[in-house]
C-alpha cells in the first residue's frame, strides 16, 4: 500500500509470514513497516513549508489507519489492510542540517514552538511549561531559538504546525548528529559540483526507536563494487584508505562524480535494524485473559513479540488501541441490541447512553434526529416542499459536523445512532402502511 504526495510517498511493508496459524486457525499476522520517503522543499528560508510536509506526510499515514480500523470494509482486498503498524522509517532529501532544524528538532520532539517544551523523546508526551516559566532565562536558553542554517527561527512560523502523530515512539536519526558538525569535510552527503561545498545531514533517515534497534549503518564513500556494509568504528586500514581517497575526489569534483561512480548529487544513504522484541512469556499481551489492551500492540513470534507503534491523534489518543475500543463497543451494542423489541427503543437507549463531549452536541444531535416542520410522511410520494428540502439540508449538513468534530470516543455512538434512526424510519414506514391497508378493510 502506498500513500503519495508531491514532496513524500508513503509505503507500507509486512514481513513475510511462514504460513502457520495460531490458536484459532487464522493465518498469524506479521509486523509491518511503514518507509516513508521525502523530498523536502529547497529554497533555504523555507523552514515552516518543510516541516508542514513532514507533519502532512505522517498524518496521511495516521489518518489512513484509523479509516481503515473504524470502517475495515471499505478495503476490500485484504492484502492492501495495514492492520497493526509496527515501526516508521522516514528517510530523502530534507534540504536542511541534521545538526539543528526545525524538521529535526519537530521529529525528534513531536511538536514545535512553545508548546514543545520539554521532554517528548522517550514515549511520552512533551511537558509543556507555564507561561511563567518560559520567559524564565533558562527555558529560553533550552528552548529557543531553533537555529537552522545560522540563522534562528522565528517563534510566530512555529507554532502552527500540529504535532505529528508519532511523537510517542522516540523517533531517532540513524545517523549521530555529530557525524560532519566540526568539520564537514568529513561526513557529507551532499557537496555541490560548482562551489565544491559539501553539506553534513542533508539526507537524513529516522526511524522510530522504541520499535527498531539500529545494528548498521552506510558509512559513506564505501566501495561501489563490494557494495560494503559495515558499522561504524570497525573499519580496517584498507579500507579507510580507499574511503579518503575517494573522498578526496569528490571533494574536487563535486557531486555528480562519474570519476567515483555517483551519478547523483547526493550521496547513498542506510541503515541496518532489527525488531525490537518482547518477552512474553505467561504475560503476554495478546493472551485472551489480559483486561488492559492498551499495549496489545504486539505481534507474538516463537514466545516473544514486536511492539506495535503509538499513533496518536490531535488529542493524544491512540488510534490503534481507540480502534480496538470501538470494535468492543460496537460488540457490546449488538448484544444489547437483541433486548429491544422496537427500533425506537434502540433509539432512545443510544441517546441517553452516549457519553456526548458537550451539552452542545448532544443538542445537535436530537436537532439532526427531528422531523422537519411541516413532517415528511413516509407514506407520502409528493416531493418535499422547498422549505422542508432547506430543513433537510440542514440537518445533512449539521450530521457531517458532527462526525468530523467528535473524539474518537463518541463517534462509533453516533455512527450507530444514524444507522438506527434509518431503522426507526423504516419501521414506521412498515408500521404507516400496516396501518392503511388495516382501515382499507375495515371501511370495506
Amino acid at each position: 500500500e502506498a500513500l503519495v504526495r508531491t514532496r513524500s510517498l508513503a509505503t507500507v511493508l509486512r514481513l513475510k509470514g511462514d504460513g502457520s496459524l495460531d490458536d484459532d486457525g487464522e493465518k498469524k499476522a506479521t509486523p509491518t513497516v511503514a518507509v516513508v520517503n521525502v523530498h523536502l522543499e529547497g529554497h533555504p528560508r523555507r523552514f515552516s513549508e518543510r516541516t508542514h510536509q513532514l507533519q502532512h506526510a505522517m498524518s496521511d499515514l495516521a489518518k489512513r489507519i484509523e479509516h481503515e480500523k473504524e470502517d475495515p470494509s471499505q478495503i476490500e482486498d485484504e492484502t492492501a489492510r495495514i492492520g497493526k503498524l509496527n515501526a516508521l522509517v522516514l528517510a530523502g532529501d530534507f534540504n536542511c542540517e541534521l545538526q539543528s532544524s526545525a524538521c529535526s528538532t519537530y521529529l525528534r520532539m513531536g511538536r514545535l514552538g512553545r508548546q514543545a517544551g520539554l521532554g517528548g523523546i522517550h514515549g511520552e508526551d512533551s511537558l509543556v511549561l507555564p507561561p511563567s516559566l518560559l520567559e524564565t532565562p533558562e527555558a529560553t536558553e533550552v528552548i529557543h531559538p531553533i537555529m537552522e542554517w545560522g540563522r534562528a527561527l522565528p517563534e510566530d512560523k512555529l507554532s502552527d504546525v500540529d504535532p505529528h502523530p508519532f511523537r510517542r515512539n522516540g523517533m531517532a536519526s540513524a545517523y549521530p548528529v555529530w557525524l560532519g558538525k566540526d568539520d564537514a569535510q568529513s561526513h557529507f552527503t551532499f557537496c555541490s559540483e560548482l562551489s565544491k561545498r559539501p553539506v553534513p545531514g542533508l539526507d537524513q533517515l529516522w526511524f522510530s526507536s522504541m520499535t527498531l534497534e539500529r545494528t548498521g549503518l552506510r558509512r559513506m564513500f564505501n566501495d561501489c563494487d563490494t557494495g560494503l556494509w559495515e558499522r561504524y568504528f570497525y573499519d580496517d586500514a584498507e579500507v579507510e584508505k580507499r574511503r579518503d581517497e575517494e573522498r578526496e575526489k569528490v571533494l574536487a569534483s563535486g557531486l555528480p562524480s562519474l570519476e567515483c561512480n555517483y551519478p547523483s548529487d547526493h550521496l547513498p544513504i542506510g541503515a541496518i535494524f532489527h525488531w525490537k522484541w518482547d518477552d512474553c512469556g505467561d504475560s503476554c499481551l495478546l493472551d485472551d485473559n489480559v483486561e488492559d489492551v492498551s499495549d496489545a500492540s504486539i505481534h507474538c513470534v516463537d514466545g516473544g513479540g514486536v511492539r506495535g507503534l503509538n499513533v496518536v491523534d490531535s488529542e493524544g489518543n491512540n488510534v490503534q488501541d481507540v480502534a480496538l475500543q470501538d470494535q468492543l463497543n460496537q460488540e457490546e451494542h449488538e448484544k444489547q441490541q437483541q433486548s429491544f423489541e422496537t427500533p425506537h427503543e434502540e433509539l432512545d437507549y443510544l441517546l441517553h447512553s452516549c457519553p456526548y463531549d458537550s451539552e452542545e452536541q448532544q443538542s445537535d444531535v436530537r436537532f439532526v434526529l427531528s422531523p422537519v416542520d411541516p413532517p415528511i410522511s413516509p407514506t407520502n410520494k409528493e416531493r418535499p416542499t422547498p422549505d422542508q428540502l432547506k430543513q433537510l439540508e440542514a440537518r445533512r449538513e449539521k450530521k457531517a459536523e458532527l462526525l468530523a468534530t467528535a473524539s474518537l470516543g463518541v463517534r462509533p455512538w453516533l455512527k450507530n445512532i444514524w444507522k438506527v434512526n434509518k431503522q426507526v424510519g423504516k419501521w414506521d414506514k412498515h408500521k404507516e402502511i400496516d396501518e392503511a391497508r388495516l382501515l382499507e378493510k375495515s371501511e370495506c
